[in-house]
């Protein structure tokens, strides 16, 4: 059985109070929903929504909580117990004052004690907001001050409570000593109480607006449009709906709402009401009042049948009661009025959605079809009712009841149709009772059928036999009978109508309706209610057209609903909605619309032209509706017509009467007529050539200017001149160019004049209009649709059209650019206000245009004067001047905004295309990439001349007056979009460093003057400061109750923080100094927070703006600025503790993200102080006083730090974007602050839980990666791992360093999978980067792949757009088929598949640096552990197998092999020095051996490189591998054992060395081969080979010749290095020593002997060099004269190396020849150190004691006594040498050797036994004269001597020396020795 889910809705209350679960409020409910399609939100609000106790809720939302009762009491008291809530210790909350504070709330709110409690817990939540806010406002208030000086917004800015949404100045409440108390505290419990009974009903709202889909679907079966709305949300709506019981409840509630007006606030007393108390109480019974209102509309517009009639009798009596509140005014004088106005339009609205007229009159139908539900009509009592109250409204003439009396006078009008219907049916019934056939019929049984049901004793039946009895009255004739039978002069119905259309004007309140009704606050659903609530008007209309002949009125009112409010712009950005609610479909698709308007207006045209166009334009942009071709639906109106109206000349008697008819006003033309002629004063010149003998013209173009003879019409009016309709074809789309034609050679009037009415500047702007909505719609319609036109087509099929009767070589486009022009010129010059719609309707139609022929519009705006780019003064700025700023209304500024986003993304868009080769073009081009011929240079230009004019806008508009406030939030919300996007397509990308080659180049002046305003040092103070104007506005909007403008504001500081954050990036991006938006920023960081609290949609750009700032802090010299410290502590803290809330509950995931990158900046960017506050909870100097008192209230939380703990203790339920930014910041905290460590380990859960974690990742397969969805999941999956395995590493290094290894042995079990993943090769899908390459360039030749990298200008992310941006190539490259491809599988996916590939490589690549971290801390703790050297041995091979496999580019490649040979190189030196005994370590060989062959073996080659670090690296591990393999692990600690090899190993049978080929081959190909390439290339390029590498050589070298078993295959080592001329070489290169030599110091020559040395250790390599007379050789060069020819050199003499080489090189080469070749080198050793007397002189005095402590740094050093390993050394070597010499010599020719042939060595051994016997009888004077000569020995100064000894050495060094004296003196004691 399944564990019973815990309520979302109010869970046990500790996890409340302790940070576990933050409560939903209904505010921040309706919000997440309303922005639910743009956020990561949904998991959490299904959550919420869909809890049982929820759902309970919004079933019952009308109502008030439940009344508190014994048992709610008994709850609360068991929640508020101590077993429930442990009182917290810290003073994190106090359950005392919760529980007062709840039973306050319960008493005075009269709800129950548990709904109370969870709202105190809900401000209790809310508190740190509301104490930041409060803590902001009188802390920063000057500062505020300060910075808005000047503006004329400054009024706006004032402190407002969070959780409240009626904005109020704040009042003493808000002083810093009472923001605490309790009076405080419970005002705000007062403000949320009504909050959350508001929002609640609009939650519900908002769901049930949206359920209509479903509810559609469910019932008819229709299309829906598209719509990103959740299916969960439209079920949701849908269950609410069918639970919700509208009849009587929501007009008890509303009767209550309006009680409580009318009784006031009685919460408080007298003496604690304060003013704003009581603004606030009366606003929200209002507010609440039109959410309960709009709940009712959304239920009545969904519902189909009509409503029960005791609801119906409520309302109406409600309405008759209150005068359905056409008088309403707010009780308090400062309330605003807005929400009186819904008021009353709700109530008009719902009063007519009660009586569901289309409803109403259907069921009044034929007997034997009535409707099987006739709701309240079957209620008699109800209709007298409605009847009575509309007649009192009606006599009162109030507005806001006249259409539902208009309504209900129809109504009542068919009622008594149907009843005068059925009476004449029963007359003529009874009259044929009599005839044949009919009597007992059937038929005839009952007279009546019933219309209605359920209708009691009203209801009369017939006889059922048929009798003649008298009739009965029927149902419907008492109904009409008592619904007419009103005390009113004449007939009641016709009273009510003629009350409506004449007293109350209803028609205009219909338009008003439509056109400025209500809507609710966000936007889509907006557009949405509108359009319903036009659509119930709608309704209202086609029942009037039945009554009312067609006029003006009726036009007027029909297109006000069919066009709303909604202008080209609003049809251009909302989004399409579905045909069901469009008024437009249902005109459209109605008979009674199409024949009684728009055919009546057809015929009238051209002689009434205004009221056909409107209705076009209206219908145009109906969505959806096209033709079979694609076109719109009114397209077919457009095209052709029959019929033409127009006004016979005075003159004109070419006609006849037609004698048939009897009414004579049917006539025919005797003669052509030319219509156009004589509709205009000017006659068109092709018209002209039409008339002149030869001239020919279509017949198209006939019929559009003269109506042929014989055409037949009637006459309309019967006075001179005469109006004609004539039946003519013609296309009056066409007849619409030639009147735009005509204006564009005459002046426009702008009267209204009959005369002038063709012509007049409102048909003109009409006519445009027109054409651009019909253009917009054929557009969107082809892009959205399968239709068989391209989107270019259709609207070039519709320009044809109407440029068919234009002059030759014009089109409608270039008359259309001509009266811009000269409307342009024409209005600076008058001194009139006149009027701007013809401007703004041709920006219009250039919009429009742009999207299908951008080349027509670029080269016109280069040459008009709109912009003034041709040296004249730009004609935008002298209009906006001059016109709009007089009026404060901004249309043609707005439009021209419009127009620059449009022209900027055709920029962008063809930014690739355009570069491709220019083709030839048609009339109006045949595709749309023929809009690709425009020239960079004017594209430049009118772009750079729009930016400028935008820019000064922006700079200055904060000065401006604004009709409507609304227009100055929608100038800076685009104008900021714009911004943004233009920098962000400019600089996103890499593109070319050349910004003139950058592939958006015709944006990069444009781009260069923001970049001048906002980025450069010296940008304008006031334009940063309107900046953070707008950022200031929006919070204020967002807490404020005006939902008009809300939205408008805080889209407008959403624009503004995402400018900043690119502005603040592309700072960075360029190198430039900090900006002074910085500055500013950090100056109004309190601002920031202040936004991050007030609306959810704010917090990511918000927290995201804080981010760049402190990154940006970070790059200055010296401390950066203190972000927190801008802030104030108090502040500070609140600010903090919000954030450690992380967006909960919404719980977006996104915003989560950005929070903990902004803190993992915080903890890794030297703030200091934000980085405490954030890791301790604490303030730092709180912290250091450790003093914390109540009334500061900390510790409410814990810490982030802890909290992230805490979550990341559950890191399997996470998501992995989320945990990833989590383990991102725990691990730059520990990097950072390293004490953190010591709290991680303190938490019981954190290290385990990342340790399982790891322990569990499992692999997912290269297929499965590339091909499947789950490579998002594994680039995730790796990410983490490398987070958690670099935490573990520094913690295993924390608790190394408290001498603790028990975690590490722990830990190793668990790291099998980051063994293995770690080092893999990265699954570069190489055939994948390298195909999308070749084919993006073949496709795209003028764009390389590499153009479309992302830039730091957006932060990296694994995913879609982790290399290359996704969304800036989409921008560019959308246009072209092959980007989307078939079935979606274009280069957009392909490029989605490389950066998602990529991501994977780059998660890789992490893991193994963190591996490479916790290994070598590993190595440390666990180095002698085996099973950790078993995987130290695996993990080391596995490295050099991944480099075997060069999958990567090569520059990472490379890098990557690098760091892989580094941590080999680390875990195999571990591994030698703990000698350990594991097979896996002699297995490393093989695998190094095969990594340097796939690298290469020529170290000529492979040194003369980039990759000679590499090489170098492998080498070493090289050398480590083969020391694996020797006899001995260990140095030998003296020169003597290192140059001797004892008989008895050479002669030791050993088995098998399967190493030993390997090793032979070492041997040639490396040391051999080796040595003489880098002895010739270090001839050739000095500068490429180092002294190590020889060294690396010899080292490789001695390791190998040491591997048992090798001396048996000395012929081949033989051959080996006699083929590579080893010795000779060797020989050579310490010949050119001297001139190597750095500073005199000849190291190479030491390199040379030490390598020769290294050969002499094999006896038979020993004997090949003194065959070949090597010590010939080295007595040659000059190294060896000038150390033969000194003093003598000894161990403290500079350089150092000449010493060196004697005592290490020399002597041991010179006894490894004599011992390896015997008594016949004896006389040549002899003589070859009887060449060095200057050295053996010193060295036989260099014991000497003086008995004096010696002086240091003065004088020699030698005369003062000192003694060193190297001079022990140097003895024990000739004192072997020697007494092998003396033993020859005495040996004479027994030993093959002529005594007399060996020379002396003049070397006094008797004297230096007897030094170093003084030596070792004096150890205190020896303990201060030893002196260390290298690392080593200083490093053995500092350590203990060896354990087990009986020494009185103080050091390790002291011990080392008294051990090699004491052996020195074994060697020197006698020849038995």
């Amino acid at each position: 059985m399944a564990p019973v889910r815990e309520s979302t809705y109010f869970p046990p209350i500790d996890k409340c109070l302790d940070g576990r679960h933050q409560l939903f409020s209904w505010r921040t409910t309706y919000i997440g929903l309303q922005e639910l399609k743009g956020t990561n939100t949904e998991e959490s609000l299904e959550r919420h929504l869909t809890d049982s106790h929820t759902l309970e809720l919004l079933r019952s939302s009308l109502l008030l909580p439940p009344l508190p009762t014994a048992q709610t009491k008994a709850t609360f008291e068991t929640k508020t117990s101590a077993i429930n809530v442990v009182p917290s210790a810290q003073g994190r909350f106090d359950i005392k004052q919760i529980r007062d504070d709840t039973l306050w709330l319960s008493t005075k709110a009269t709800v129950d004690e548990v709904t109370a409690l969870r709202l105190v817990i809900l401000e209790w939540q809310s508190r740190p907001a509301f104490l930041l806010q409060k803590c902001i406002w009188v802390g920063d208030r000057q500062t505020f001050g300060e910075s808005f000086n000047g503006s004329s917004f400054q009024p706006t800015l004032v402190a407002v409570d969070p959780t409240r949404g009626i904005g109020q100045l704040p009042d003493d409440t808000t002083r810093p000593e009472s923001i605490n108390s309790e009076e405080t505290r419970r005002k705000r419990l007062f403000s949320i109480y009504l909050e959350e009974r508001r929002y609640k009903i609009n939650t519900c709202s908002y769901l049930i607006r949206n359920s209509r889909k479903r509810h559609e679907s469910r019932e008819k079966t229709k299309p829906q449009c598209s719509s990103a709305i959740p299916r969960w949300v439209e079920e949701l709506g849908y269950d609410i709906l069918n639970a919700w019981d509208v009849t009587g409840v929501g007009i008890d509630v509303l009767r209550a709402r309006i009680r409580d007006l009318e009784e006031g606030c009685w919460w408080f007393s007298s003496d604690e009401m304060h003013e704003s108390v009581a603004i606030e109480w009366c606003q929200s019974q209002i507010m609440e009042m039109v959410a309960i209102l709009d709940v009712m509309l959304n239920v009545l517009a969904i519902q189909g049948q009509l409503p029960k009639h005791d609801f119906v009798r409520s309302w109406f009596k409600l309405m008759n009661d209150y005068g359905f509140f056409e008088e309403f005014e707010p009780p308090l004088r400062d309330l605003d009025d807005t929400y009186g106005l819904d008021l009353q339009s709700l109530c008009s609205l719902v009063s007519l959605a009660v009586l569901k007229v289309p409803a109403a009159l259907e069921a009044f139908k034929p007997q034997g079809t009535e409707s099987d539900d006739a709701g309240y009509l079957q209620d008699v009592d109800t209709c007298c009712n409605i009847t009575e109250t509309v007649i009192h409204a009606a006599s009162e003439c109030l507005q806001v009841a006249s259409p539902a009396v208009l309504a209900w006078s129809l109504i009542l009008q068919r009622l008594r149709e149907r009843s005068i219907a059925v009476q004449d049916e029963k007359e003529d019934r009874l009259s044929m009772r009599g005839a044949p056939g009919i009597v007992g019929s059937p038929e005839g049984e009952t007279l009546e059928q019933p219309l209605f049901k359920n209708t009691g004793s009203l209801l009369r039946r017939g006889s059922s036999t048929g009798s003649d009895t008298p009739q009965q009255q029927s149902f419907l004739d008492h109904l009409v009978d008592r619904a007419t039978s009103a005390s009113v002069d004449g007939d009641a119905v016709v009273y009510l109508a003629r009350a409506a259309v004449d007293g109350s004007h209803v028609l205009n309140i219909i338009a008003t309706l439509s056109t400025s009704c209500y809507a609710p606050s966000d936007s889509d659903q907006g557009v949405q209610s509108n359009l319903r609530i036009r659509r119930i008007l709608m309704d209202l209309v086609g029942a009037v057209l039945g009554l009312i002949d067609y006029q003006p009125d009726l036009v007027a009112t029909t297109l006000a609903v069919l066009s709303g409010n909604e202008d080209y712009w609003g049809l251009l950005h909302h989004p399409i909605v579905s045909r069901e609610i469009n008024p437009a479909s249902m005109f459209m698709e109605d008979d009674m619309f199409m024949t009684r308007i728009f055919a009546v207006a057809l015929s009238r045209f051209p002689f009434e032209i205004l009221p056909f166009l409107r209705l076009c334009r209206a219908l145009a942009g109906l969505h959806g509706a096209q033709d079979s071709d694609g076109m719109p639906a009114i397209w077919s109106k457009l095209a052709t017509t029959d019929c033409l109206t127009c006004v016979l000349p005075a003159a004109f008697t070419d006609y006849q009467i037609l004698p048939d008819d009897e009414e004579s006003n049917i006539i025919s033309l005797t003669a052509d007529l030319d219509v156009f002629d004589h509709e205009h004063t000017t006659r068109s010149t092709s018209y002209r050539r039409l008339k002149q003998p030869g001239g020919s013209a279509s017949a198209h173009v006939l019929n559009l200017r003269q109506i042929p003879r014989g055409t037949t019409g009637r006459v309309l009016s019967g006075t001179k001149p005469l109006v004609v309709l004539w039946r003519h074809d013609y296309c009056p789309l066409a007849y619409l160019g030639m009147l735009l034609q005509s204006a564009s050679s005459i002046e426009p009037s702008f009267g209204s004049s009959p005369q002038s009415n063709a012509l007049s500047s409102e048909v003109i702007a009409e006519i445009i209009d027109l054409l651009s909505i019909i253009l917009l719609t054929s557009i969107r319609g082809a892009s959205a649709s399968e239709a068989p036109l391209s989107a270019f087509a259709a609207a070039q099929k519709i320009l044809d059209a109407a440029s068919e009767g234009l002059d030759l070589g014009e089109d409608i486009i270039s008359v259309i650019f001509d009266i811009f022009e000269k409307e342009l010129s024409r209005q600076p010059k008058t001194t009139e206000e006149a009027p701007l719609s013809i401007l703004l309707r041709c920006t219009q139609f250039l919009e429009a245009l742009v999207h299908v022929m951008p080349d027509r519009v670029w080269p016109f705006l280069g040459r008009s004067h709109l912009l003034g780019i041709n040296n004249s003064d730009s004609q935008l700025g002298a209009v906006i001047t001059s016109a709009e700023m007089v009026s404060g209304k901004y249309d043609l500024l707005l439009s021209c905004i419009h127009l620059f986003e449009s022209l900027a993304d055709d920029a962008i868009s063809h930014a690739v295309i355009r570069k491709s080769p220019t083709k030839s073009v048609t009339r109006f081009a045949a595709s749309r990439s023929h809009g690709t011929d425009v020239s960079q240079v004017v594209m430049k230009k009118v772009l750079l001349g729009f930016q400028r004019i935008l820019l000064d806008v922006y700079q200055s508009i904060s000065t401006w007056n604004f009709a409507q406030i609304q227009q100055r939030y929608e100038i800076n919300s685009r104008l900021s979009i714009s911004f943004n996007r233009l920098l962000t397509c400019c600089f996103g990308i890499e593109g070319q460093s050349d910004t003139k080659q950058k592939l958006s180049v015709s944006l990069v002046p444009a781009v260069e003057q923001i970049v001048k305003v906002f980025v450069s040092s010296a940008a304008a103070e006031t334009t940063l400061t309107y900046m953070i104007t707008t950022i200031q506005e929006g919070v204020t909007a967002a807490l404020s109750s005006k939902l008009r403008s809300t939205l408008y504001g805080i889209q407008q500081t959403v624009e503004s923080l995402r400018l900043a954050i690119t502005l603040l990036r592309l700072n960075a991006l360029v190198g430039l100094k900090p900006s002074a938006l910085e500055d500013k920023l950090l100056r109004h960081v309190s601002l920031l927070a202040q936004c991050y609290t007030s609306h959810p949609i704010f917090r990511q750009p918000v927290v995201e703006l804080l981010t760049v700032v402190v990154i940006n802090a970070d790059v200055v010299d010296g401390q950066p600025a203190s972000l927190l410290g801008h802030m104030g502590e108090d502040a500070a803290s609140q600010f903090l503790e919000v954030l450690a809330m992380n967006d909960e509950p919404l719980c977006d995931r996104d915003v989560s993200v950005s929070i903990w990158k902004l803190l993992s900046a915080a903890v890794s960017k030297r703030q200091q102080w934000f980085a405490i506050f954030v890791l301790t909870g604490e303030a730092p100097r709180k912290l250091i006083k450790r003093k914390i008192t109540e009334s500061e209230n900390r510790d409410r939380s814990p810490s982030i730090f802890g909290v992230a703990l805490d979550r990341l203790s559950n890191i399997g339920r996470l998501h992995a974007q989320t945990a990833l930014a989590m383990l991102e910041f725990v691990t730059l905290a520990a990097d950072s602050w390293p004490w953190t460590l010591a709290i991680a380990e303190q938490h019981p859960h954190f290290i385990a839980s990342i340790t399982e974690y790891i322990s569990q990742v499992e692999t997912v397969t290269n297929t499965t990666q590339n091909r499947s969805g789950q490579a998002g999941m594994e680039y995730y999956k790796l990410q983490m791992t490398s987070y958690i395995t670099e935490i573990l590493a520094m913690y295993t290094h924390h608790t190394r360093q408290a001498r603790n290894i028990s975690y590490a042995k722990e830990l190793l079990p668990n790291l099998t999978y980051v063994t293995k993943a770690a080092v893999l090769p990265p699954e570069y899908n190489s055939s994948l980067h390298s195909n999308l390459r070749q084919n993006f360039e073949v496709r795209f030749e003028n764009c390389k792949l590499r153009a479309l990298k992302r830039t730091s200008l957006k932060l990296p992310s694994l995913g879609e757009s982790f290399y290359y941006d996704l969304a800036i190539a989409n921008q560019i490259l959308h246009l072209d088929s092959s980007w989307t491809g078939p079935d979606q599988e274009g280069f957009a996916a392909e490029l989605a598949r490389a950066n998602i590939n990529l991501s994977v490589v780059e998660a890789r690549i992490s893991l193994f640096h963190s591996w490479k971290l916790l290994a070598v801390e590993l190595t440390k703790s666990l180095g002698r552990d085996s099973d950790y050297q078993k995987t130290m041995a695996d993990v080391t091979m596995d490295c050099l197998r991944a480099n075997t496999q060069p999958t990567l580019p090569q520059a990472v490649f490379e890098r990557l092999a690098q760091s892989r040979a580094d941590l080999a190189f680390t875990l195999l030196q571990s591994l030698i020095q703990e000698q350990s005994t594991r097979a896996e370590v002699n297995s490393v060989l093989f695998t190094t051996w095969d990594a340097l062959r796939a690298h290469g073996t020529d170290l000529a080659i492979a040194l003369d490189g980039d990759q000679a670090p590499y090489c170098r690296t492998l080498l070493k591990i090289l050398c480590l591998s083969l020391q694996a393999h020797t006899s001995s692990r260990t140095v030998p600690s003296s020169s003597v054992e290192r140059g001797v090899t004892q008989p008895e190993d050479t002669r030791r049978p050993t088995a098998a060395n399967p190493s030993l080929p390997t090793v032979l081959e070492i041997l040639k190909v490396i040391v051999a081969n080796g040595f003489r390439s880098l002895t010739t290339l270090l001839h050739d390029s000095p500068g490429r080979v180092f002294p190590d590498d020889f060294a690396l050589l010899a080292a490789i070298l001695r390791n190998s010749l040491r591997i048992p078993g090798l001396e048996r295959h000395s012929t081949a080592l033989l051959s080996t290095f006699a083929d590579a001329q080893t010795s000779r070489y060797a020989s050579t290169l310490l010949s050119w020593s001297d001139q190597l030599a750095t500073n005199g110091d000849p190291i190479y020559g030491e390199m040379s002997v030490n390598f020769l040395l290294e050969m002499s250790s094999m006896p038979a390599l020993a004997e090949a060099l003194a065959v070949e007379g090597i010590l010939n050789h080295m007595s040659n060069t000059n190294l060896i004269k000038h150390l033969r020819s000194s003093r003598g050199m000894g161990p403290f003499d500079q350089p150092v190396r000449f010493y060196n080489i004697w005592v290490r090189g020399i002597l041991p080469l010179l006894l490894n020849l004599l011992h390896a070749v015997g008594a016949s080198m004896a006389v040549e050793i002899s003589a070859a150190l009887n060449q060095f007397l200057g050295q053996l002189g010193r060295a036989s005095a260099t014991f000497t004691y003086y008995g004096k402590v010696p002086t240091t740094n003065e004088g020699d050093p030698n005369s003062a006594g000192f003694i060193s390993l190297s001079m022990i050394s140097e003895a024990q070597t000739l004192a072997v040498i020697s007494r092998i010499l003396e033993t020859y010599r005495d040996a004479g020719p027994s030993a093959g050797v002529v005594s007399s042939e060996i020379m002396e060595i003049p070397w006094d051994r008797s004297r230096v036994k007897e030094d170093v016997q003084t030596w070792l009888q004096t150890r205190s004077v020896l303990r201060e004269r030893i002196v260390p000569t290298g690392e080593r020995e200083e490093a053995w100064v500092k350590m203990r001597p060896g354990e087990n000894r009986s020494s009185r050495s103080v050091n390790k060094l002291e011990e080392k020396v008294v051990e090699d004296l004491e052996q020195l003196m074994t060697l020197l004691g006698g020849k038995d020795d």
